[in-house]
């Protein structure tokens, strides 16, 4: 991050750096920092950097308001997450029409519920619970780091017996994923990573089946469980966003 900050004049410059400046700070928990720096500029798509932006965009408004909520403030809370449902056109780029939300949904419920509004929360929560499959890397998912979110959406309706079959059955379906052979199953000429050449696709999709198996852990209310796995996950891939943030809200 120092090293970053040292160059202002050349992460101006540069979208690629831009976001990864965003990334670091949001790693660190610095969301303030990257939302003013997401908000500062207008990007332009390019070659290997697609959903750079709009994935720190999601992510900033996100912990904001999840920050909001543990402050019990749920109105700047749910303005947060309805920034993080829509893309501003600064960012150059748009959400998939096949992408789920179930996250945002889910905090969009619980900011309502905290309001008052429980007609919304409902609506929300049945819009995340309800979601089949992800779109990711250029294919449907049937399962995927959403599945937790909709999973916790059927708690908050009251579908518990539901809600926990889903948990279940993602963690079935991480374990599996551990022992199958990776591949790419379409034609891409890039994917969004930074090393597409050097990326250890095996080692990286054992790494999702772990943080898969943590949200289903984390779900059904084994916390230490999870604890562990979202630190395995780390220890993997250091700079892993998603375990990154749920290990810092178990730590609180």
């Amino acid at each position: 991050m120092e090293e970053l900050e040292a160059h202002p004049n050349l992460i101006q410059q540069r979208d690629d750096l831009t976001i990864e400046l965003c990334a670091v700070y949001n790693q660190v928990g610095r969301h303030d920092k990257a939302a003013s720096l997401l908000s500062s500029r207008r990007f332009q798509p390019w070659e290997g950097g697609e959903g750079g932006p709009l994935g720190q965009h999601v992510r900033t408004h996100l912990a904001l308001g999840r920050a909001a909520l543990a402050q019990h403030d749920p109105k700047s809370a749910r303005q947060h997450f309805e920034s993080a449902l829509h893309a501003p056109s600064n960012l150059g780029e748009a959400k998939h029409l096949l992408a789920n939300q179930s996250d945002i949904h889910f905090w969009l419920g619980c900011a309502c519920d905290a309001l008052g509004d429980k007609a919304a929360a409902r609506h929300y929560w049945l819009a995340s619970a309800t979601f089949k499959g992800d779109f990711q890397e250029m294919s449907v998912r049937t399962f995927s780091e959403m599945t937790y979110f909709s999973a916790l959406s059927l708690l908050k309706l009251g579908r518990k017996a539901t809600g926990c079959k889903l948990l279940k059955d993602l963690l079935r379906y991480a374990r599996a994923l551990a022992a199958a052979p990776a591949k790419i199953d379409y034609f891409a000429t890039s994917l969004p990573t930074m090393l597409l050449f050097s990326d250890d696709l095996q080692r990286r999709q054992q790494t999702t089946a772990l943080f898969l198996q943590a949200q289903g852990q984390l779900g059904l209310g084994n916390n230490s469980a999870a604890r562990k796995l979202f630190q395995a996950v780390l220890r993997r891939d250091p700079s892993h966003a998603l375990a990154a943030d749920y290990l810092r809200d178990l730590q609180k």
